[in-house]
């Protein structure tokens, strides 16, 4: 496969895996409309900077983490199924209206929209699954490195653009959400959404031990 054809099925595969609702899309459309626009902003700083966290570990460390640790990928798999979990769990039992919460405009509130956005992309199994098996499957060990400039751009843009989709899609979602039964309902969905994804995370984990 050639440089072009690498960065391309790259892009198709990494827009596909951020426009399927996932945890982080879900928390980042939940902190728009819990917090306001600059939030939700904030908060995909947070996505992205993740997702170049796993995207650089693949180029530069996958191969020795893998030597040092050899069951490294499942116990990174095991503690993020958890974190889904408590996601889960936190969702389901939500009893308040979401659209109460006001955003006070804090530096601290700021500073923790970015931290809740790197801490659900590091726990999110689809996130760790596409950066340490699916890119090293597409590139090859070989040709990473010498990819990563255009790797962290085509990442940094590909993201940025949908996470704004989603983020402008939240806001237009305040008049329907008005409806108390609608939010619970919603907030249970995607509660059993994340409940099925860990499962099933831990599931296909164990026989690899």
């Amino acid at each position: 496969m050639d440089y072009l054809a690498q960065l391309t099925t790259y892009l198709f595969t990494l827009s596909l895996a951020a426009i399927l609702p996932g945890p982080g899309m879900t928390g980042l459309m939940f902190k728009t409309l819990t917090h306001g626009y600059r939030n939700g902003v904030m908060m995909l700083l947070g996505l992205i900077t993740g997702d170049l966290i796993f995207l650089l570990t693949s180029i530069f460390l996958l191969t020795s983490l893998t030597q040092i640790f050899p069951h490294f990928s499942f116990y990174l798999v095991m503690l993020s199924s958890i974190y889904l979990l408590y996601l889960a769990y936190s969702f389901w039992s939500f009893n308040g209206d979401l659209l109460q919460t006001q955003d006070k405009g804090t530096v601290s509130e700021t500073i923790f929209s970015y931290r809740d956005g790197l801490f659900i992309t590091l726990s999110n199994p689809k996130t760790i699954s596409f950066y340490l098996a699916i890119v090293p499957a597409i590139f090859g060990a070989s040709s990473l490195k010498e990819q990563t400039f255009s790797l962290i751009v085509i990442t940094i843009l590909t993201l940025g653009i949908t996470g704004g989709l989603y983020v402008f899609f939240s806001l237009s979602l305040k008049k329907i959400l008005r409806n108390l039964k609608i939010q619970s309902a919603l907030l249970k969905g995607l509660s059993l959404m994340m409940c099925i994804l860990a499962l099933s995370m831990i599931y296909r984990e164990f026989p690899s031990i």
